[in-house]
């Protein structure tokens, strides 16, 4: 396994990922991975939830989309990414997010579901780069005097058109209308597919369209003053330390959701973390089971919300029994709400899933009497 030392001044990043990278599972990974190598992405706001909706306003639903507790010691490796498709809405919501504390803000140009594309915002942006430019343009201005920047995260073409001219013309239009006075340079994350807009769920546009990480690299080369961090078909460390060979960046996903512990592989064997600083499963665990029963307490957010987040932590032997376990204990723990409309529990999440690796231990032949081996549930990091 090649380890590139280069690699340890660059920057890796969990990409954002719908009903995935709530924060509740950033939380999770910012436990797996407390060394503040890789950038944590959110889940797509729309920019209208603060122009329109005043989300800063309700701290409740505010906490089911923002990372609040990652921004108190965190915040220079959170990314919120926005939804936009007017200059006003996205200044505003810039405006809003720095305010919190939010350090860098992510334009989605690359989502091609159809919801989005009626909203007139994602992968069909690229199709009107003066348009985009102008919302990048906003939200620069909105970040002005704070410590928030701002990037942009496309494909490398849309429907039949993937040639470099039309990328070329999107990255010059973005890069061209950066201000001198931003304080920041222009950045742009290279989802390695093109986008079809139709024809393809956006499942199917996250693997069907072929790679091609060669158009990313070339347009690196082409565009030196700009960051360019690759995204797109990265599932392991190998790839990482190649992709850093010739991009200031990676990003990786559905890896992460599948494997979250990835990340400690990567901070072993790519930023040199010895083994031993490696947090234990078991560790993990209890201060994510203490930070849900936090969260709860604060804002009733729902247990099965918590253990969603927990679904590919347990893995190998008894996982799905401890899955299985979970589940039933939940939906037997759950007891009416009260009279303001709160939702009640039987026992705190962290017992629950104290209880739920117990059976699952129990079932596979351990004595009543002994604790359960909770790291035999967790991936390590060699």
């Amino acid at each position: 396994m090649a380890v590139a030392a280069a690699a340890r001044q660059l920057r890796t990043s969990v990409a954002p990922m719908i009903d995935v990278t709530d924060p509740y599972f950033l939380r999770l990974l910012r436990l797996i991975s407390p060394f503040g190598h890789h950038e944590l992405w959110t889940e797509m706001v729309h920019a209208n939830a603060f122009s329109r909706g005043r989300l800063v306003e309700d701290p409740t639903r505010l906490a089911q989309h923002i990372p609040l507790r990652e921004l108190r010691d965190f915040a220079p490796h959170v990314v919120v990414q926005i939804g936009a498709s007017a200059p006003g809405d996205a200044h505003a919501a810039v405006r809003e997010l720095a305010k919190l504390g939010v350090r860098h803000v992510n334009l989605n140009c690359g989502c091609p579901s159809r919801n989005v594309q009626m909203g007139s915002f994602g992968a069909v942006l690229m199709k009107s780069p003066d348009l985009a430019a102008a919302i990048v343009d906003a939200m620069r201005d909105a970040a002005r005097g704070s410590a928030c920047s701002v990037s942009v995260k496309c494909r490398i073409g849309i429907d039949a058109d993937e040639s470099p001219e039309f990328l070329r013309r999107f990255i010059s239009a973005i890069a061209g209308r950066q201000r001198p006075d931003a304080g920041h340079p222009a950045r742009i994350v290279l989802h390695a597919r093109r986008a079809w807009l139709s024809g393809l769920s956006p499942k199917k546009n996250r693997t069907v369209p072929a790679l091609n990480h060669e158009r990313a690299y070339e347009m690196a080369r082409e565009f030196p003053h700009v960051s360019f961090v690759v995204n797109g078909g990265v599932d392991s460390v190998d790839d990482v330390v190649g992709h850093l060979a010739h991009a200031d960046g990676v990003m990786i996903g559905r890896k992460i959701r599948e494997d979250p512990w990835f990340l400690a592989q990567l901070d072993h064997h790519v930023y040199g973390v010895p083994q031993a600083q490696i947090p234990s499963a078991a560790d993990v665990l209890a201060q994510y089971t203490q930070f849900a029963d936090e969260m709860h307490s604060l804002h009733g957010t729902r247990y099965t919300v918590f253990a969603r987040a927990l679904h590919a932590f347990f893995v190998g032997p008894g996982a799905k029994a401890v899955r299985g376990h979970l589940g039933a204990a939940i939906s037997a723990a759950t007891a009416s709400r009260g009279a303001d409309g709160a939702r009640t529990y039987a026992a705190p999440f962290s017992v629950l899933v104290q209880d739920a690796v117990r059976s699952a231990e129990q079932s596979r032949g351990s004595q009543p009497d002994q604790p359960a081996e909770l790291p035999s549930f967790g991936r390590a990091a060699g």
